[in-house]
C-alpha cells in the first residue's frame, strides 16, 4: 500500500469522499468500516507518511460524519478518527480541528449528541488526544483549546450515562497530571463544580472517579480562594460513605494533597482528618492501604522539617502505659499533627451531631489525633473534655463505646499531672453521669496515682450529688470508680492511718450507692461491683465483711440526712435508709442510732414511707440471731438490743388506732415481732410477757396478715403465769373459727403449744391456778374434738397433734372429755378409735425449743 503514488492517493480519497457524502446508510457504513480495517491494518511503522496523507484529505468528510443523523455513521466516523489519531504523530492541526468538532457535539448548553454510545466515544476520544500529547511531550497545544476541553468536560462529567461521566474523570486526571497550574487554574473552579455533582452518584465507580478528579484538580486550584474550602466541605462526607472503595479513595486524596499540593502547610488542618479516618476505618483493606502511604507523608514532613524534628526525636521516650495492639505513629505523621491541633474544636463540635454516623466518626478522627498528639494534645484537654464527655452517654451504644476509647487513651497518653486538675474541676463543677464515665475511663487507664488525688475522689464522691444519686447508669460507674480507687491504693505511699481513712470513705460511698440501687431495683450492666468492693476493703482490712458493717456502718448512718420532713416512699433520704437496712441488716454497734432514724421516719414522713421502713425492718429482723451479736462479757450490764429495739420501734405500733395506714403498720409490727421470735426465740422470751396483753385484740384483728403474724408469735410464749396466760389460749381457741384456714390450722397446733408456770406463796393459791388452768384444758379438749370431725384434712391433723400433747400432760381429763363428747358424737367409732390412738403408754416428752409453725 506504501507504494501507491499520490495519484492514487488522489484518486482513492476522491472516491472515498464521494461515498461519505452519500445519502445511503448503509453505504457509508460499509466504507467507513472498510477504511477502518485498512487503517489498523497499516500499524508498522513505514505506514505513518501514508495514513497522514489519506487523514489530510479524509478529515473534513470524517469530521463532518460526526453531525449525521444516523448513529452507525457517527460511530464509526468516531472509530475511524481514533484509529487515525492513535497512529499519526501528535499535531497541532489535527487536535484543533478535532477538539472544535467535540465541542459543537459536546460542549453544546443543550445535549446534542442523542446516543449515550456515541457520547462515551467521543470523550474517550478526547481522553485519547490528551494522552497522545502528553505522551509526545506536546501539550503546550491545548493552551489554544482549553476552554473548549473544558466545556466538554463539564457537559460530559454533567452526562446522565455513568460511563460518560467516568470516562471524563479520566480524562480531566490525565489532563492535570500533565497541565501547567497557570494554564489550568482559570478553569478548575468551573470543573470542580461539576465533579461535585458526582460525589452523591448512586454508583460507587462513579463517586471512586469523582474523588479521584478532584484530587488531581486540587494540585492547580488556589489555595486563597474560597473554593479550596468549599472542595474539603463537599469531600469530607464522603469520609462516611458505605462503600470502604469509596472512603479509600478519600484517603488516596488527603495523601496526595499532603504530598504534592503546593500550599499543603496552610491546608493541614484540612486534609488531615482525610488520612486519619482512614487509618480508624471499619474495613482492613482501607487500613492497610492508607497506612503505608501515611507514613511516607511522615516521612517527608520529617524530610523537610529535620532541623526541628531530628531535636525533638532525641528526647522522644517510649510511653510507657501505650495501648496494646496500637503501632506508635512515626515521628514525622506525629509531627503532622501536632501542628494541626487547632481542629479539635471543629472535630469535638461533630461529636454533637444529630446523625449518629457523623458522631462516630468524629470520635473515630479525634482517636487518631489522640494516638499522634500524645502529651502534645494536654493543653487542649480543657477544651475536649466537655464535648468527650458527652459522648460517652451517647444514647447509640457503637458511639459510646468509641467515646470510651478515645477517653481511656487520653488517659494513657496526656500528662496526668497537668489534665488530673481539669478533671477534678469538671466532676465538682458537673455532678453528672457523662462526666463521671468519661473521668473513669481516663483515670482508670492512667499510668499515675497520689495518695492526695485518691481522697479528693472519695470525698467528692461522697458529696450527695454522686453517692446519692438515683440514676442506675451513674450508680454503675460510681462502684466502678471505687474499685479503680482501691487497685491505685496499693500503689500510692501512705500510712496506715490514712488508708484507714480512705478506705473507709470508700465504704461510704460503696454501702450508700448499693443502698440506692437496692431500693430502686437498678438493673445495672454488672450488679455484683458494688459487693466486690465491700469484699475488698474487707480484705485489704483484714476482716469478715460483717465486722466492716459493724466498724463504719455507723458513719454511713450519719449521712442519711433530711428524714424530718414529710416524704414520700420514693423520696431519696427514705430509699437510701431503705436499702441500708436490707443490705446491712440490724446490728449491735449501730442500732441505737439505726433506732433514732426510723424513729424521725416514722414521726415525720408519709404513710407510705413509714410502712417501707417498717417492711425492711421485719425483713431484717430475720436474721436477729445472726447479725446482732451477744454483748461482750467486759459489759454484763449493757442493756438488751431485743428490748430497746421491741419498746422503740415494735410495741408503739401493735396498739389498735383508726386508719388504713395505721392497720398496715400494726401488721408490720407484727411481722417484725413473729419474725423476731422465730430468729431468736431464746432472747425474745425478756420482751414477749410485757406484749402478752396486746395479743388478744392482734389475734382479732381484722388484717388477716396481722392475725396470721399473731398466731405464728402464740408458740413462742413461754413462761407466764396462768393469769397471764389465760387470755391468750381463749384468744387463740377463737381462731378456730378464722375465716383463713390457714390461721384455723396454726391455732390449732398454738393451743397444745401453750403451757403456763405455777408459783405463789402457798399450796393452796399454786392448787388454785392448777384448777383455773385444767378447765381452760378441758375448754380446748372439747373445741379440738369438735374440730376434729371437719372435713379439712389439715386442721384434723393439727387437732390430733395438739390432743396428743395435753392427753399426756393431762390424761384424766382427756378421758373426761373423751367420754363427754362420745355421749353427744354420731361419730362414736372414730371418736374411740382417736382415744385409743392417744391414750396408750403415753409418756410425757421433756420440754424443748419449740419447732417453727408452718405457715
Amino acid at each position: 500500500m506504501s507504494t501507491i503514488n499520490n495519484e492514487e492517493i488522489e484518486e482513492n480519497t476522491k472516491k472515498t469522499c464521494k461515498d461519505l457524502e452519500s445519502t445511503d446508510r448503509v453505504h457509508k457504513t460499509m466504507t467507513l468500516k472498510h477504511m477502518l480495517v485498512w487503517v489498523e491494518n497499516n500499524s508498522y511503522d513505514n505506514s505513518t507518511e501514508l495514513l497522514a496523507q489519506y487523514f489530510d484529505r479524509l478529515y473534513l468528510h470524517l469530521l463532518k460524519c460526526y453531525h449525521d443523523r444516523f448513529e452507525s455513521v457517527r460511530d464509526g466516523a468516531v472509530r475511524l478518527v481514533d484509529a487515525y489519531l492513535d497512529r499519526l504523530p501528535p499535531m497541532d492541526f489535527n487536535l484543533l480541528n478535532v477538539v472544535s468538532t467535540l465541542t459543537e457535539r459536546m460542549g453544546q448548553a443543550e445535549t446534542v449528541e442523542p446516543s449515550e454510545e456515541i457520547r462515551y466515544l467521543y470523550i474517550g476520544q478526547l481522553h485519547l488526544m490528551v494522552r497522545k500529547y502528553a505522551k509526545m511531550g506536546n501539550v503546550g497545544v491545548f493552551r489554544e483549546c482549553y476552554h473548549l476541553v473544558v466545556k466538554v468536560l463539564i457537559k460530559a462529567l454533567k452526562d446522565d450515562y455513568p460511563l460518560v461521566q467516568r470516562e471524563a474523570c479520566s480524562t480531566l486526571v490525565a489532563l492535570c497530571r500533565v497541565a501547567e497550574t497557570t494554564e489550568i487554574r482559570p478553569f478548575t473552579e468551573q470543573l470542580a463544580v461539576a465533579l461535585y455533582g458526582m460525589l452523591n452518584h448512586k454508583h460507587a465507580p462513579a463517586r471512586i472517579s469523582a474523588v479521584e478528579a478532584l484530587g488531581r484538580l486540587s494540585l492547580h486550584m488556589d489555595a486563597s480562594a474560597e473554593s479550596m474550602r468549599r472542595l474539603f466541605g463537599e469531600v469530607s462526607p464522603l469520609l462516611m460513605d458505605r462503600m470502604p472503595l469509596v472512603r479509600r479513595e478519600v484517603g488516596i486524596m488527603g495523601v496526595l494533597m499532603l504530598m504534592d499540593l503546593l500550599d499543603r502547610y496552610s491546608f493541614f488542618e484540612r486534609i488531615l482528618p482525610l488520612v486519619l479516618c482512614c487509618l480508624k476505618d471499619d474495613s482492613p483493606d482501607v487500613r492497610n492501604h492508607i497506612h503505608p502511604l501515611w507514613v511516607k507523608c511522615g516521612k517527608q514532613y520529617y524530610e523537610e522539617n529535620e532541623a526541628e524534628l531530628s531535636q525533638q526525636e532525641i528526647c522522644d521516650l517510649p510511653v510507657d502505659n501505650y495501648p496494646k495492639n496500637v503501632k506508635r505513629p512515626t515521628i514525622g505523621c506525629r509531627g503532622l499533627v501536632q501542628r494541626s491541633l487547632r481542629l479539635l474544636t471543629l472535630i469535638t463540635r461533630e461529636t454533637t451531631d444529630w446523625k449518629d454516623n457523623v458522631r462516630l466518626h468524629s470520635l473515630k478522627l479525634l482517636y487518631q489525633f489522640v494516638v499522634h498528639a500524645e502529651a502534645a494534645m494536654t493543653a487542649k484537654f480543657y477544651e475536649i473534655y466537655p464535648d468527650v464527655s458527652h459522648a460517652c452517654c451517647d444514647s447509640v451504644a457503637e458511639v459510646s463505646a468509641e467515646a470510651a476509647k478515645v477517653a481511656d487513651l487520653m488517659g494513657r497518653l496526656l500528662c496526668y499531672e497537668a489534665w488530673i486538675e481539669h478533671g477534678f474541676d469538671g466532676l465538682q463543677r458537673n455532678a453528672r453521669e457523662s462526666y463521671m464515665k468519661c473521668f473513669y475511663y481516663m483515670f482508670t487507664a492512667s499510668n499515675s496515682a497520689f495518695f492526695e488525688h485518691l481522697l479528693r475522689l472519695c470525698k467528692l464522691l461522697r458529696a450527695t450529688e454522686y453517692s446519692h444519686t438515683l440514676k442506675p447508669g451513674f450508680q454503675l460507674y460510681i462502684l466502678k470508680l471505687l474499685d479503680t480507687i482501691l487497685n491505685k491504693s496499693l500503689q500510692v505511699t501512705a500510712t496506715e492511718e490514712e488508708l484507714d481513712e480512705l478506705y473507709m470513705i470508700v465504704y461510704i460511698v460503696g454501702i450508700k450507692v448499693m443502698a440506692l440501687g437496692y431500693s430502686l431495683n437498678s438493673d445495672n450492666a454488672d450488679p455484683n461491683v458494688g459487693q466486690m468492693v465491700l469484699e475488698r476493703i474487707a480484705q485489704l482490712q483484714k476482716v469478715t465483711l460483717a465486722q466492716l458493717h459493724e466498724r463504719y456502718f455507723e458513719m454511713a448512718l450519719k449521712d442519711v440526712e433530711n428524714l424530718d420532713a414529710v416524704l414520700e416512699d420514693n423520696a431519696e433520704p427514705v430509699l437510701l435508709l431503705d436499702g441500708l437496712i436490707n443490705i446491712c441488716h440490724l446490728r449491735r454497734s449501730y442500732l441505737k442510732r439505726l433506732i433514732e432514724r426510723v424513729k424521725i421516719v416514722f414521726e415525720n414522713c408519709s404513710a407510705n414511707a413509714q410502712i417501707r421502713i417498717f417492711s425492711s425492718l421485719s425483713m431484717a429482723a430475720l436474721l436477729w440471731s445472726s447479725t446482732v451479736t451477744p454483748p461482750d462479757i467486759d459489759a454484763p450490764d449493757e442493756p438488751s438490743m431485743m428490748k430497746i429495739f421491741v419498746t422503740e420501734i415494735v410495741e408503739p405500733y401493735l396498739t389498735w388506732k383508726a386508719g388504713a395506714s395505721s392497720e398496715s403498720m400494726r401488721s408490720l409490727a407484727m411481722a417484725t415481732l413473729c419474725a423476731l421470735a422465730q430468729s431468736a426465740p431464746e432472747d425474745v422470751l425478756e420482751v414477749l410477757p410485757s406484749l402478752v396483753k396486746h395479743m388478744p385484740s392482734l389475734l382479732e384483728d381484722r388484717n388477716s396478715n396481722t392475725r396470721n403474724y399473731a398466731i405464728k408469735t402464740v408458740r413462742y410464749f413461754r413462761g407466764l403465769s396462768v393469769e397471764e396466760l389465760k387470755p391468750l389460749a381463749y384468744a387463740t381457741m377463737q381462731r378456730l373459727d378464722d375465716p383463713s384456714a390457714g390461721i384455723r390450722s396454726m391455732a390449732a397446733l398454738a393451743v397444745g403449744t401453750l403451757s403456763p408456770i405455777f408459783e405463789g406463796d402457798s399450796e393452796e393459791e399454786i392448787q388454785h391456778q392448777h384448777e383455773v388452768w385444767e378447765a381452760v384444758v378441758k375448754r380446748a379438749m372439747d373445741l379440738m374434738l369438735l374440730y376434729h370431725e371437719s372435713p379439712e384434712k389439715n386442721i384434723k391433723i393439727a387437732v390430733e397433734q395438739s390432743l396428743e400433747k395435753m392427753a399426756i400432760e393431762y390424761p384424766e381429763a382427756w378421758t373426761e372429755r373423751c367420754q363427754r363428747a362420745m355421749a353427744m358424737s354420731h361419730q362414736k367409732d372414730e371418736l374411740n378409735e382417736l382415744y385409743e390412738k392417744l391414750s396408750i403408754n403415753k409418756v410425757a416428752p421433756q420440754p424443748s425449743r419449740p419447732d417453727p409453725i408452718p405457715s
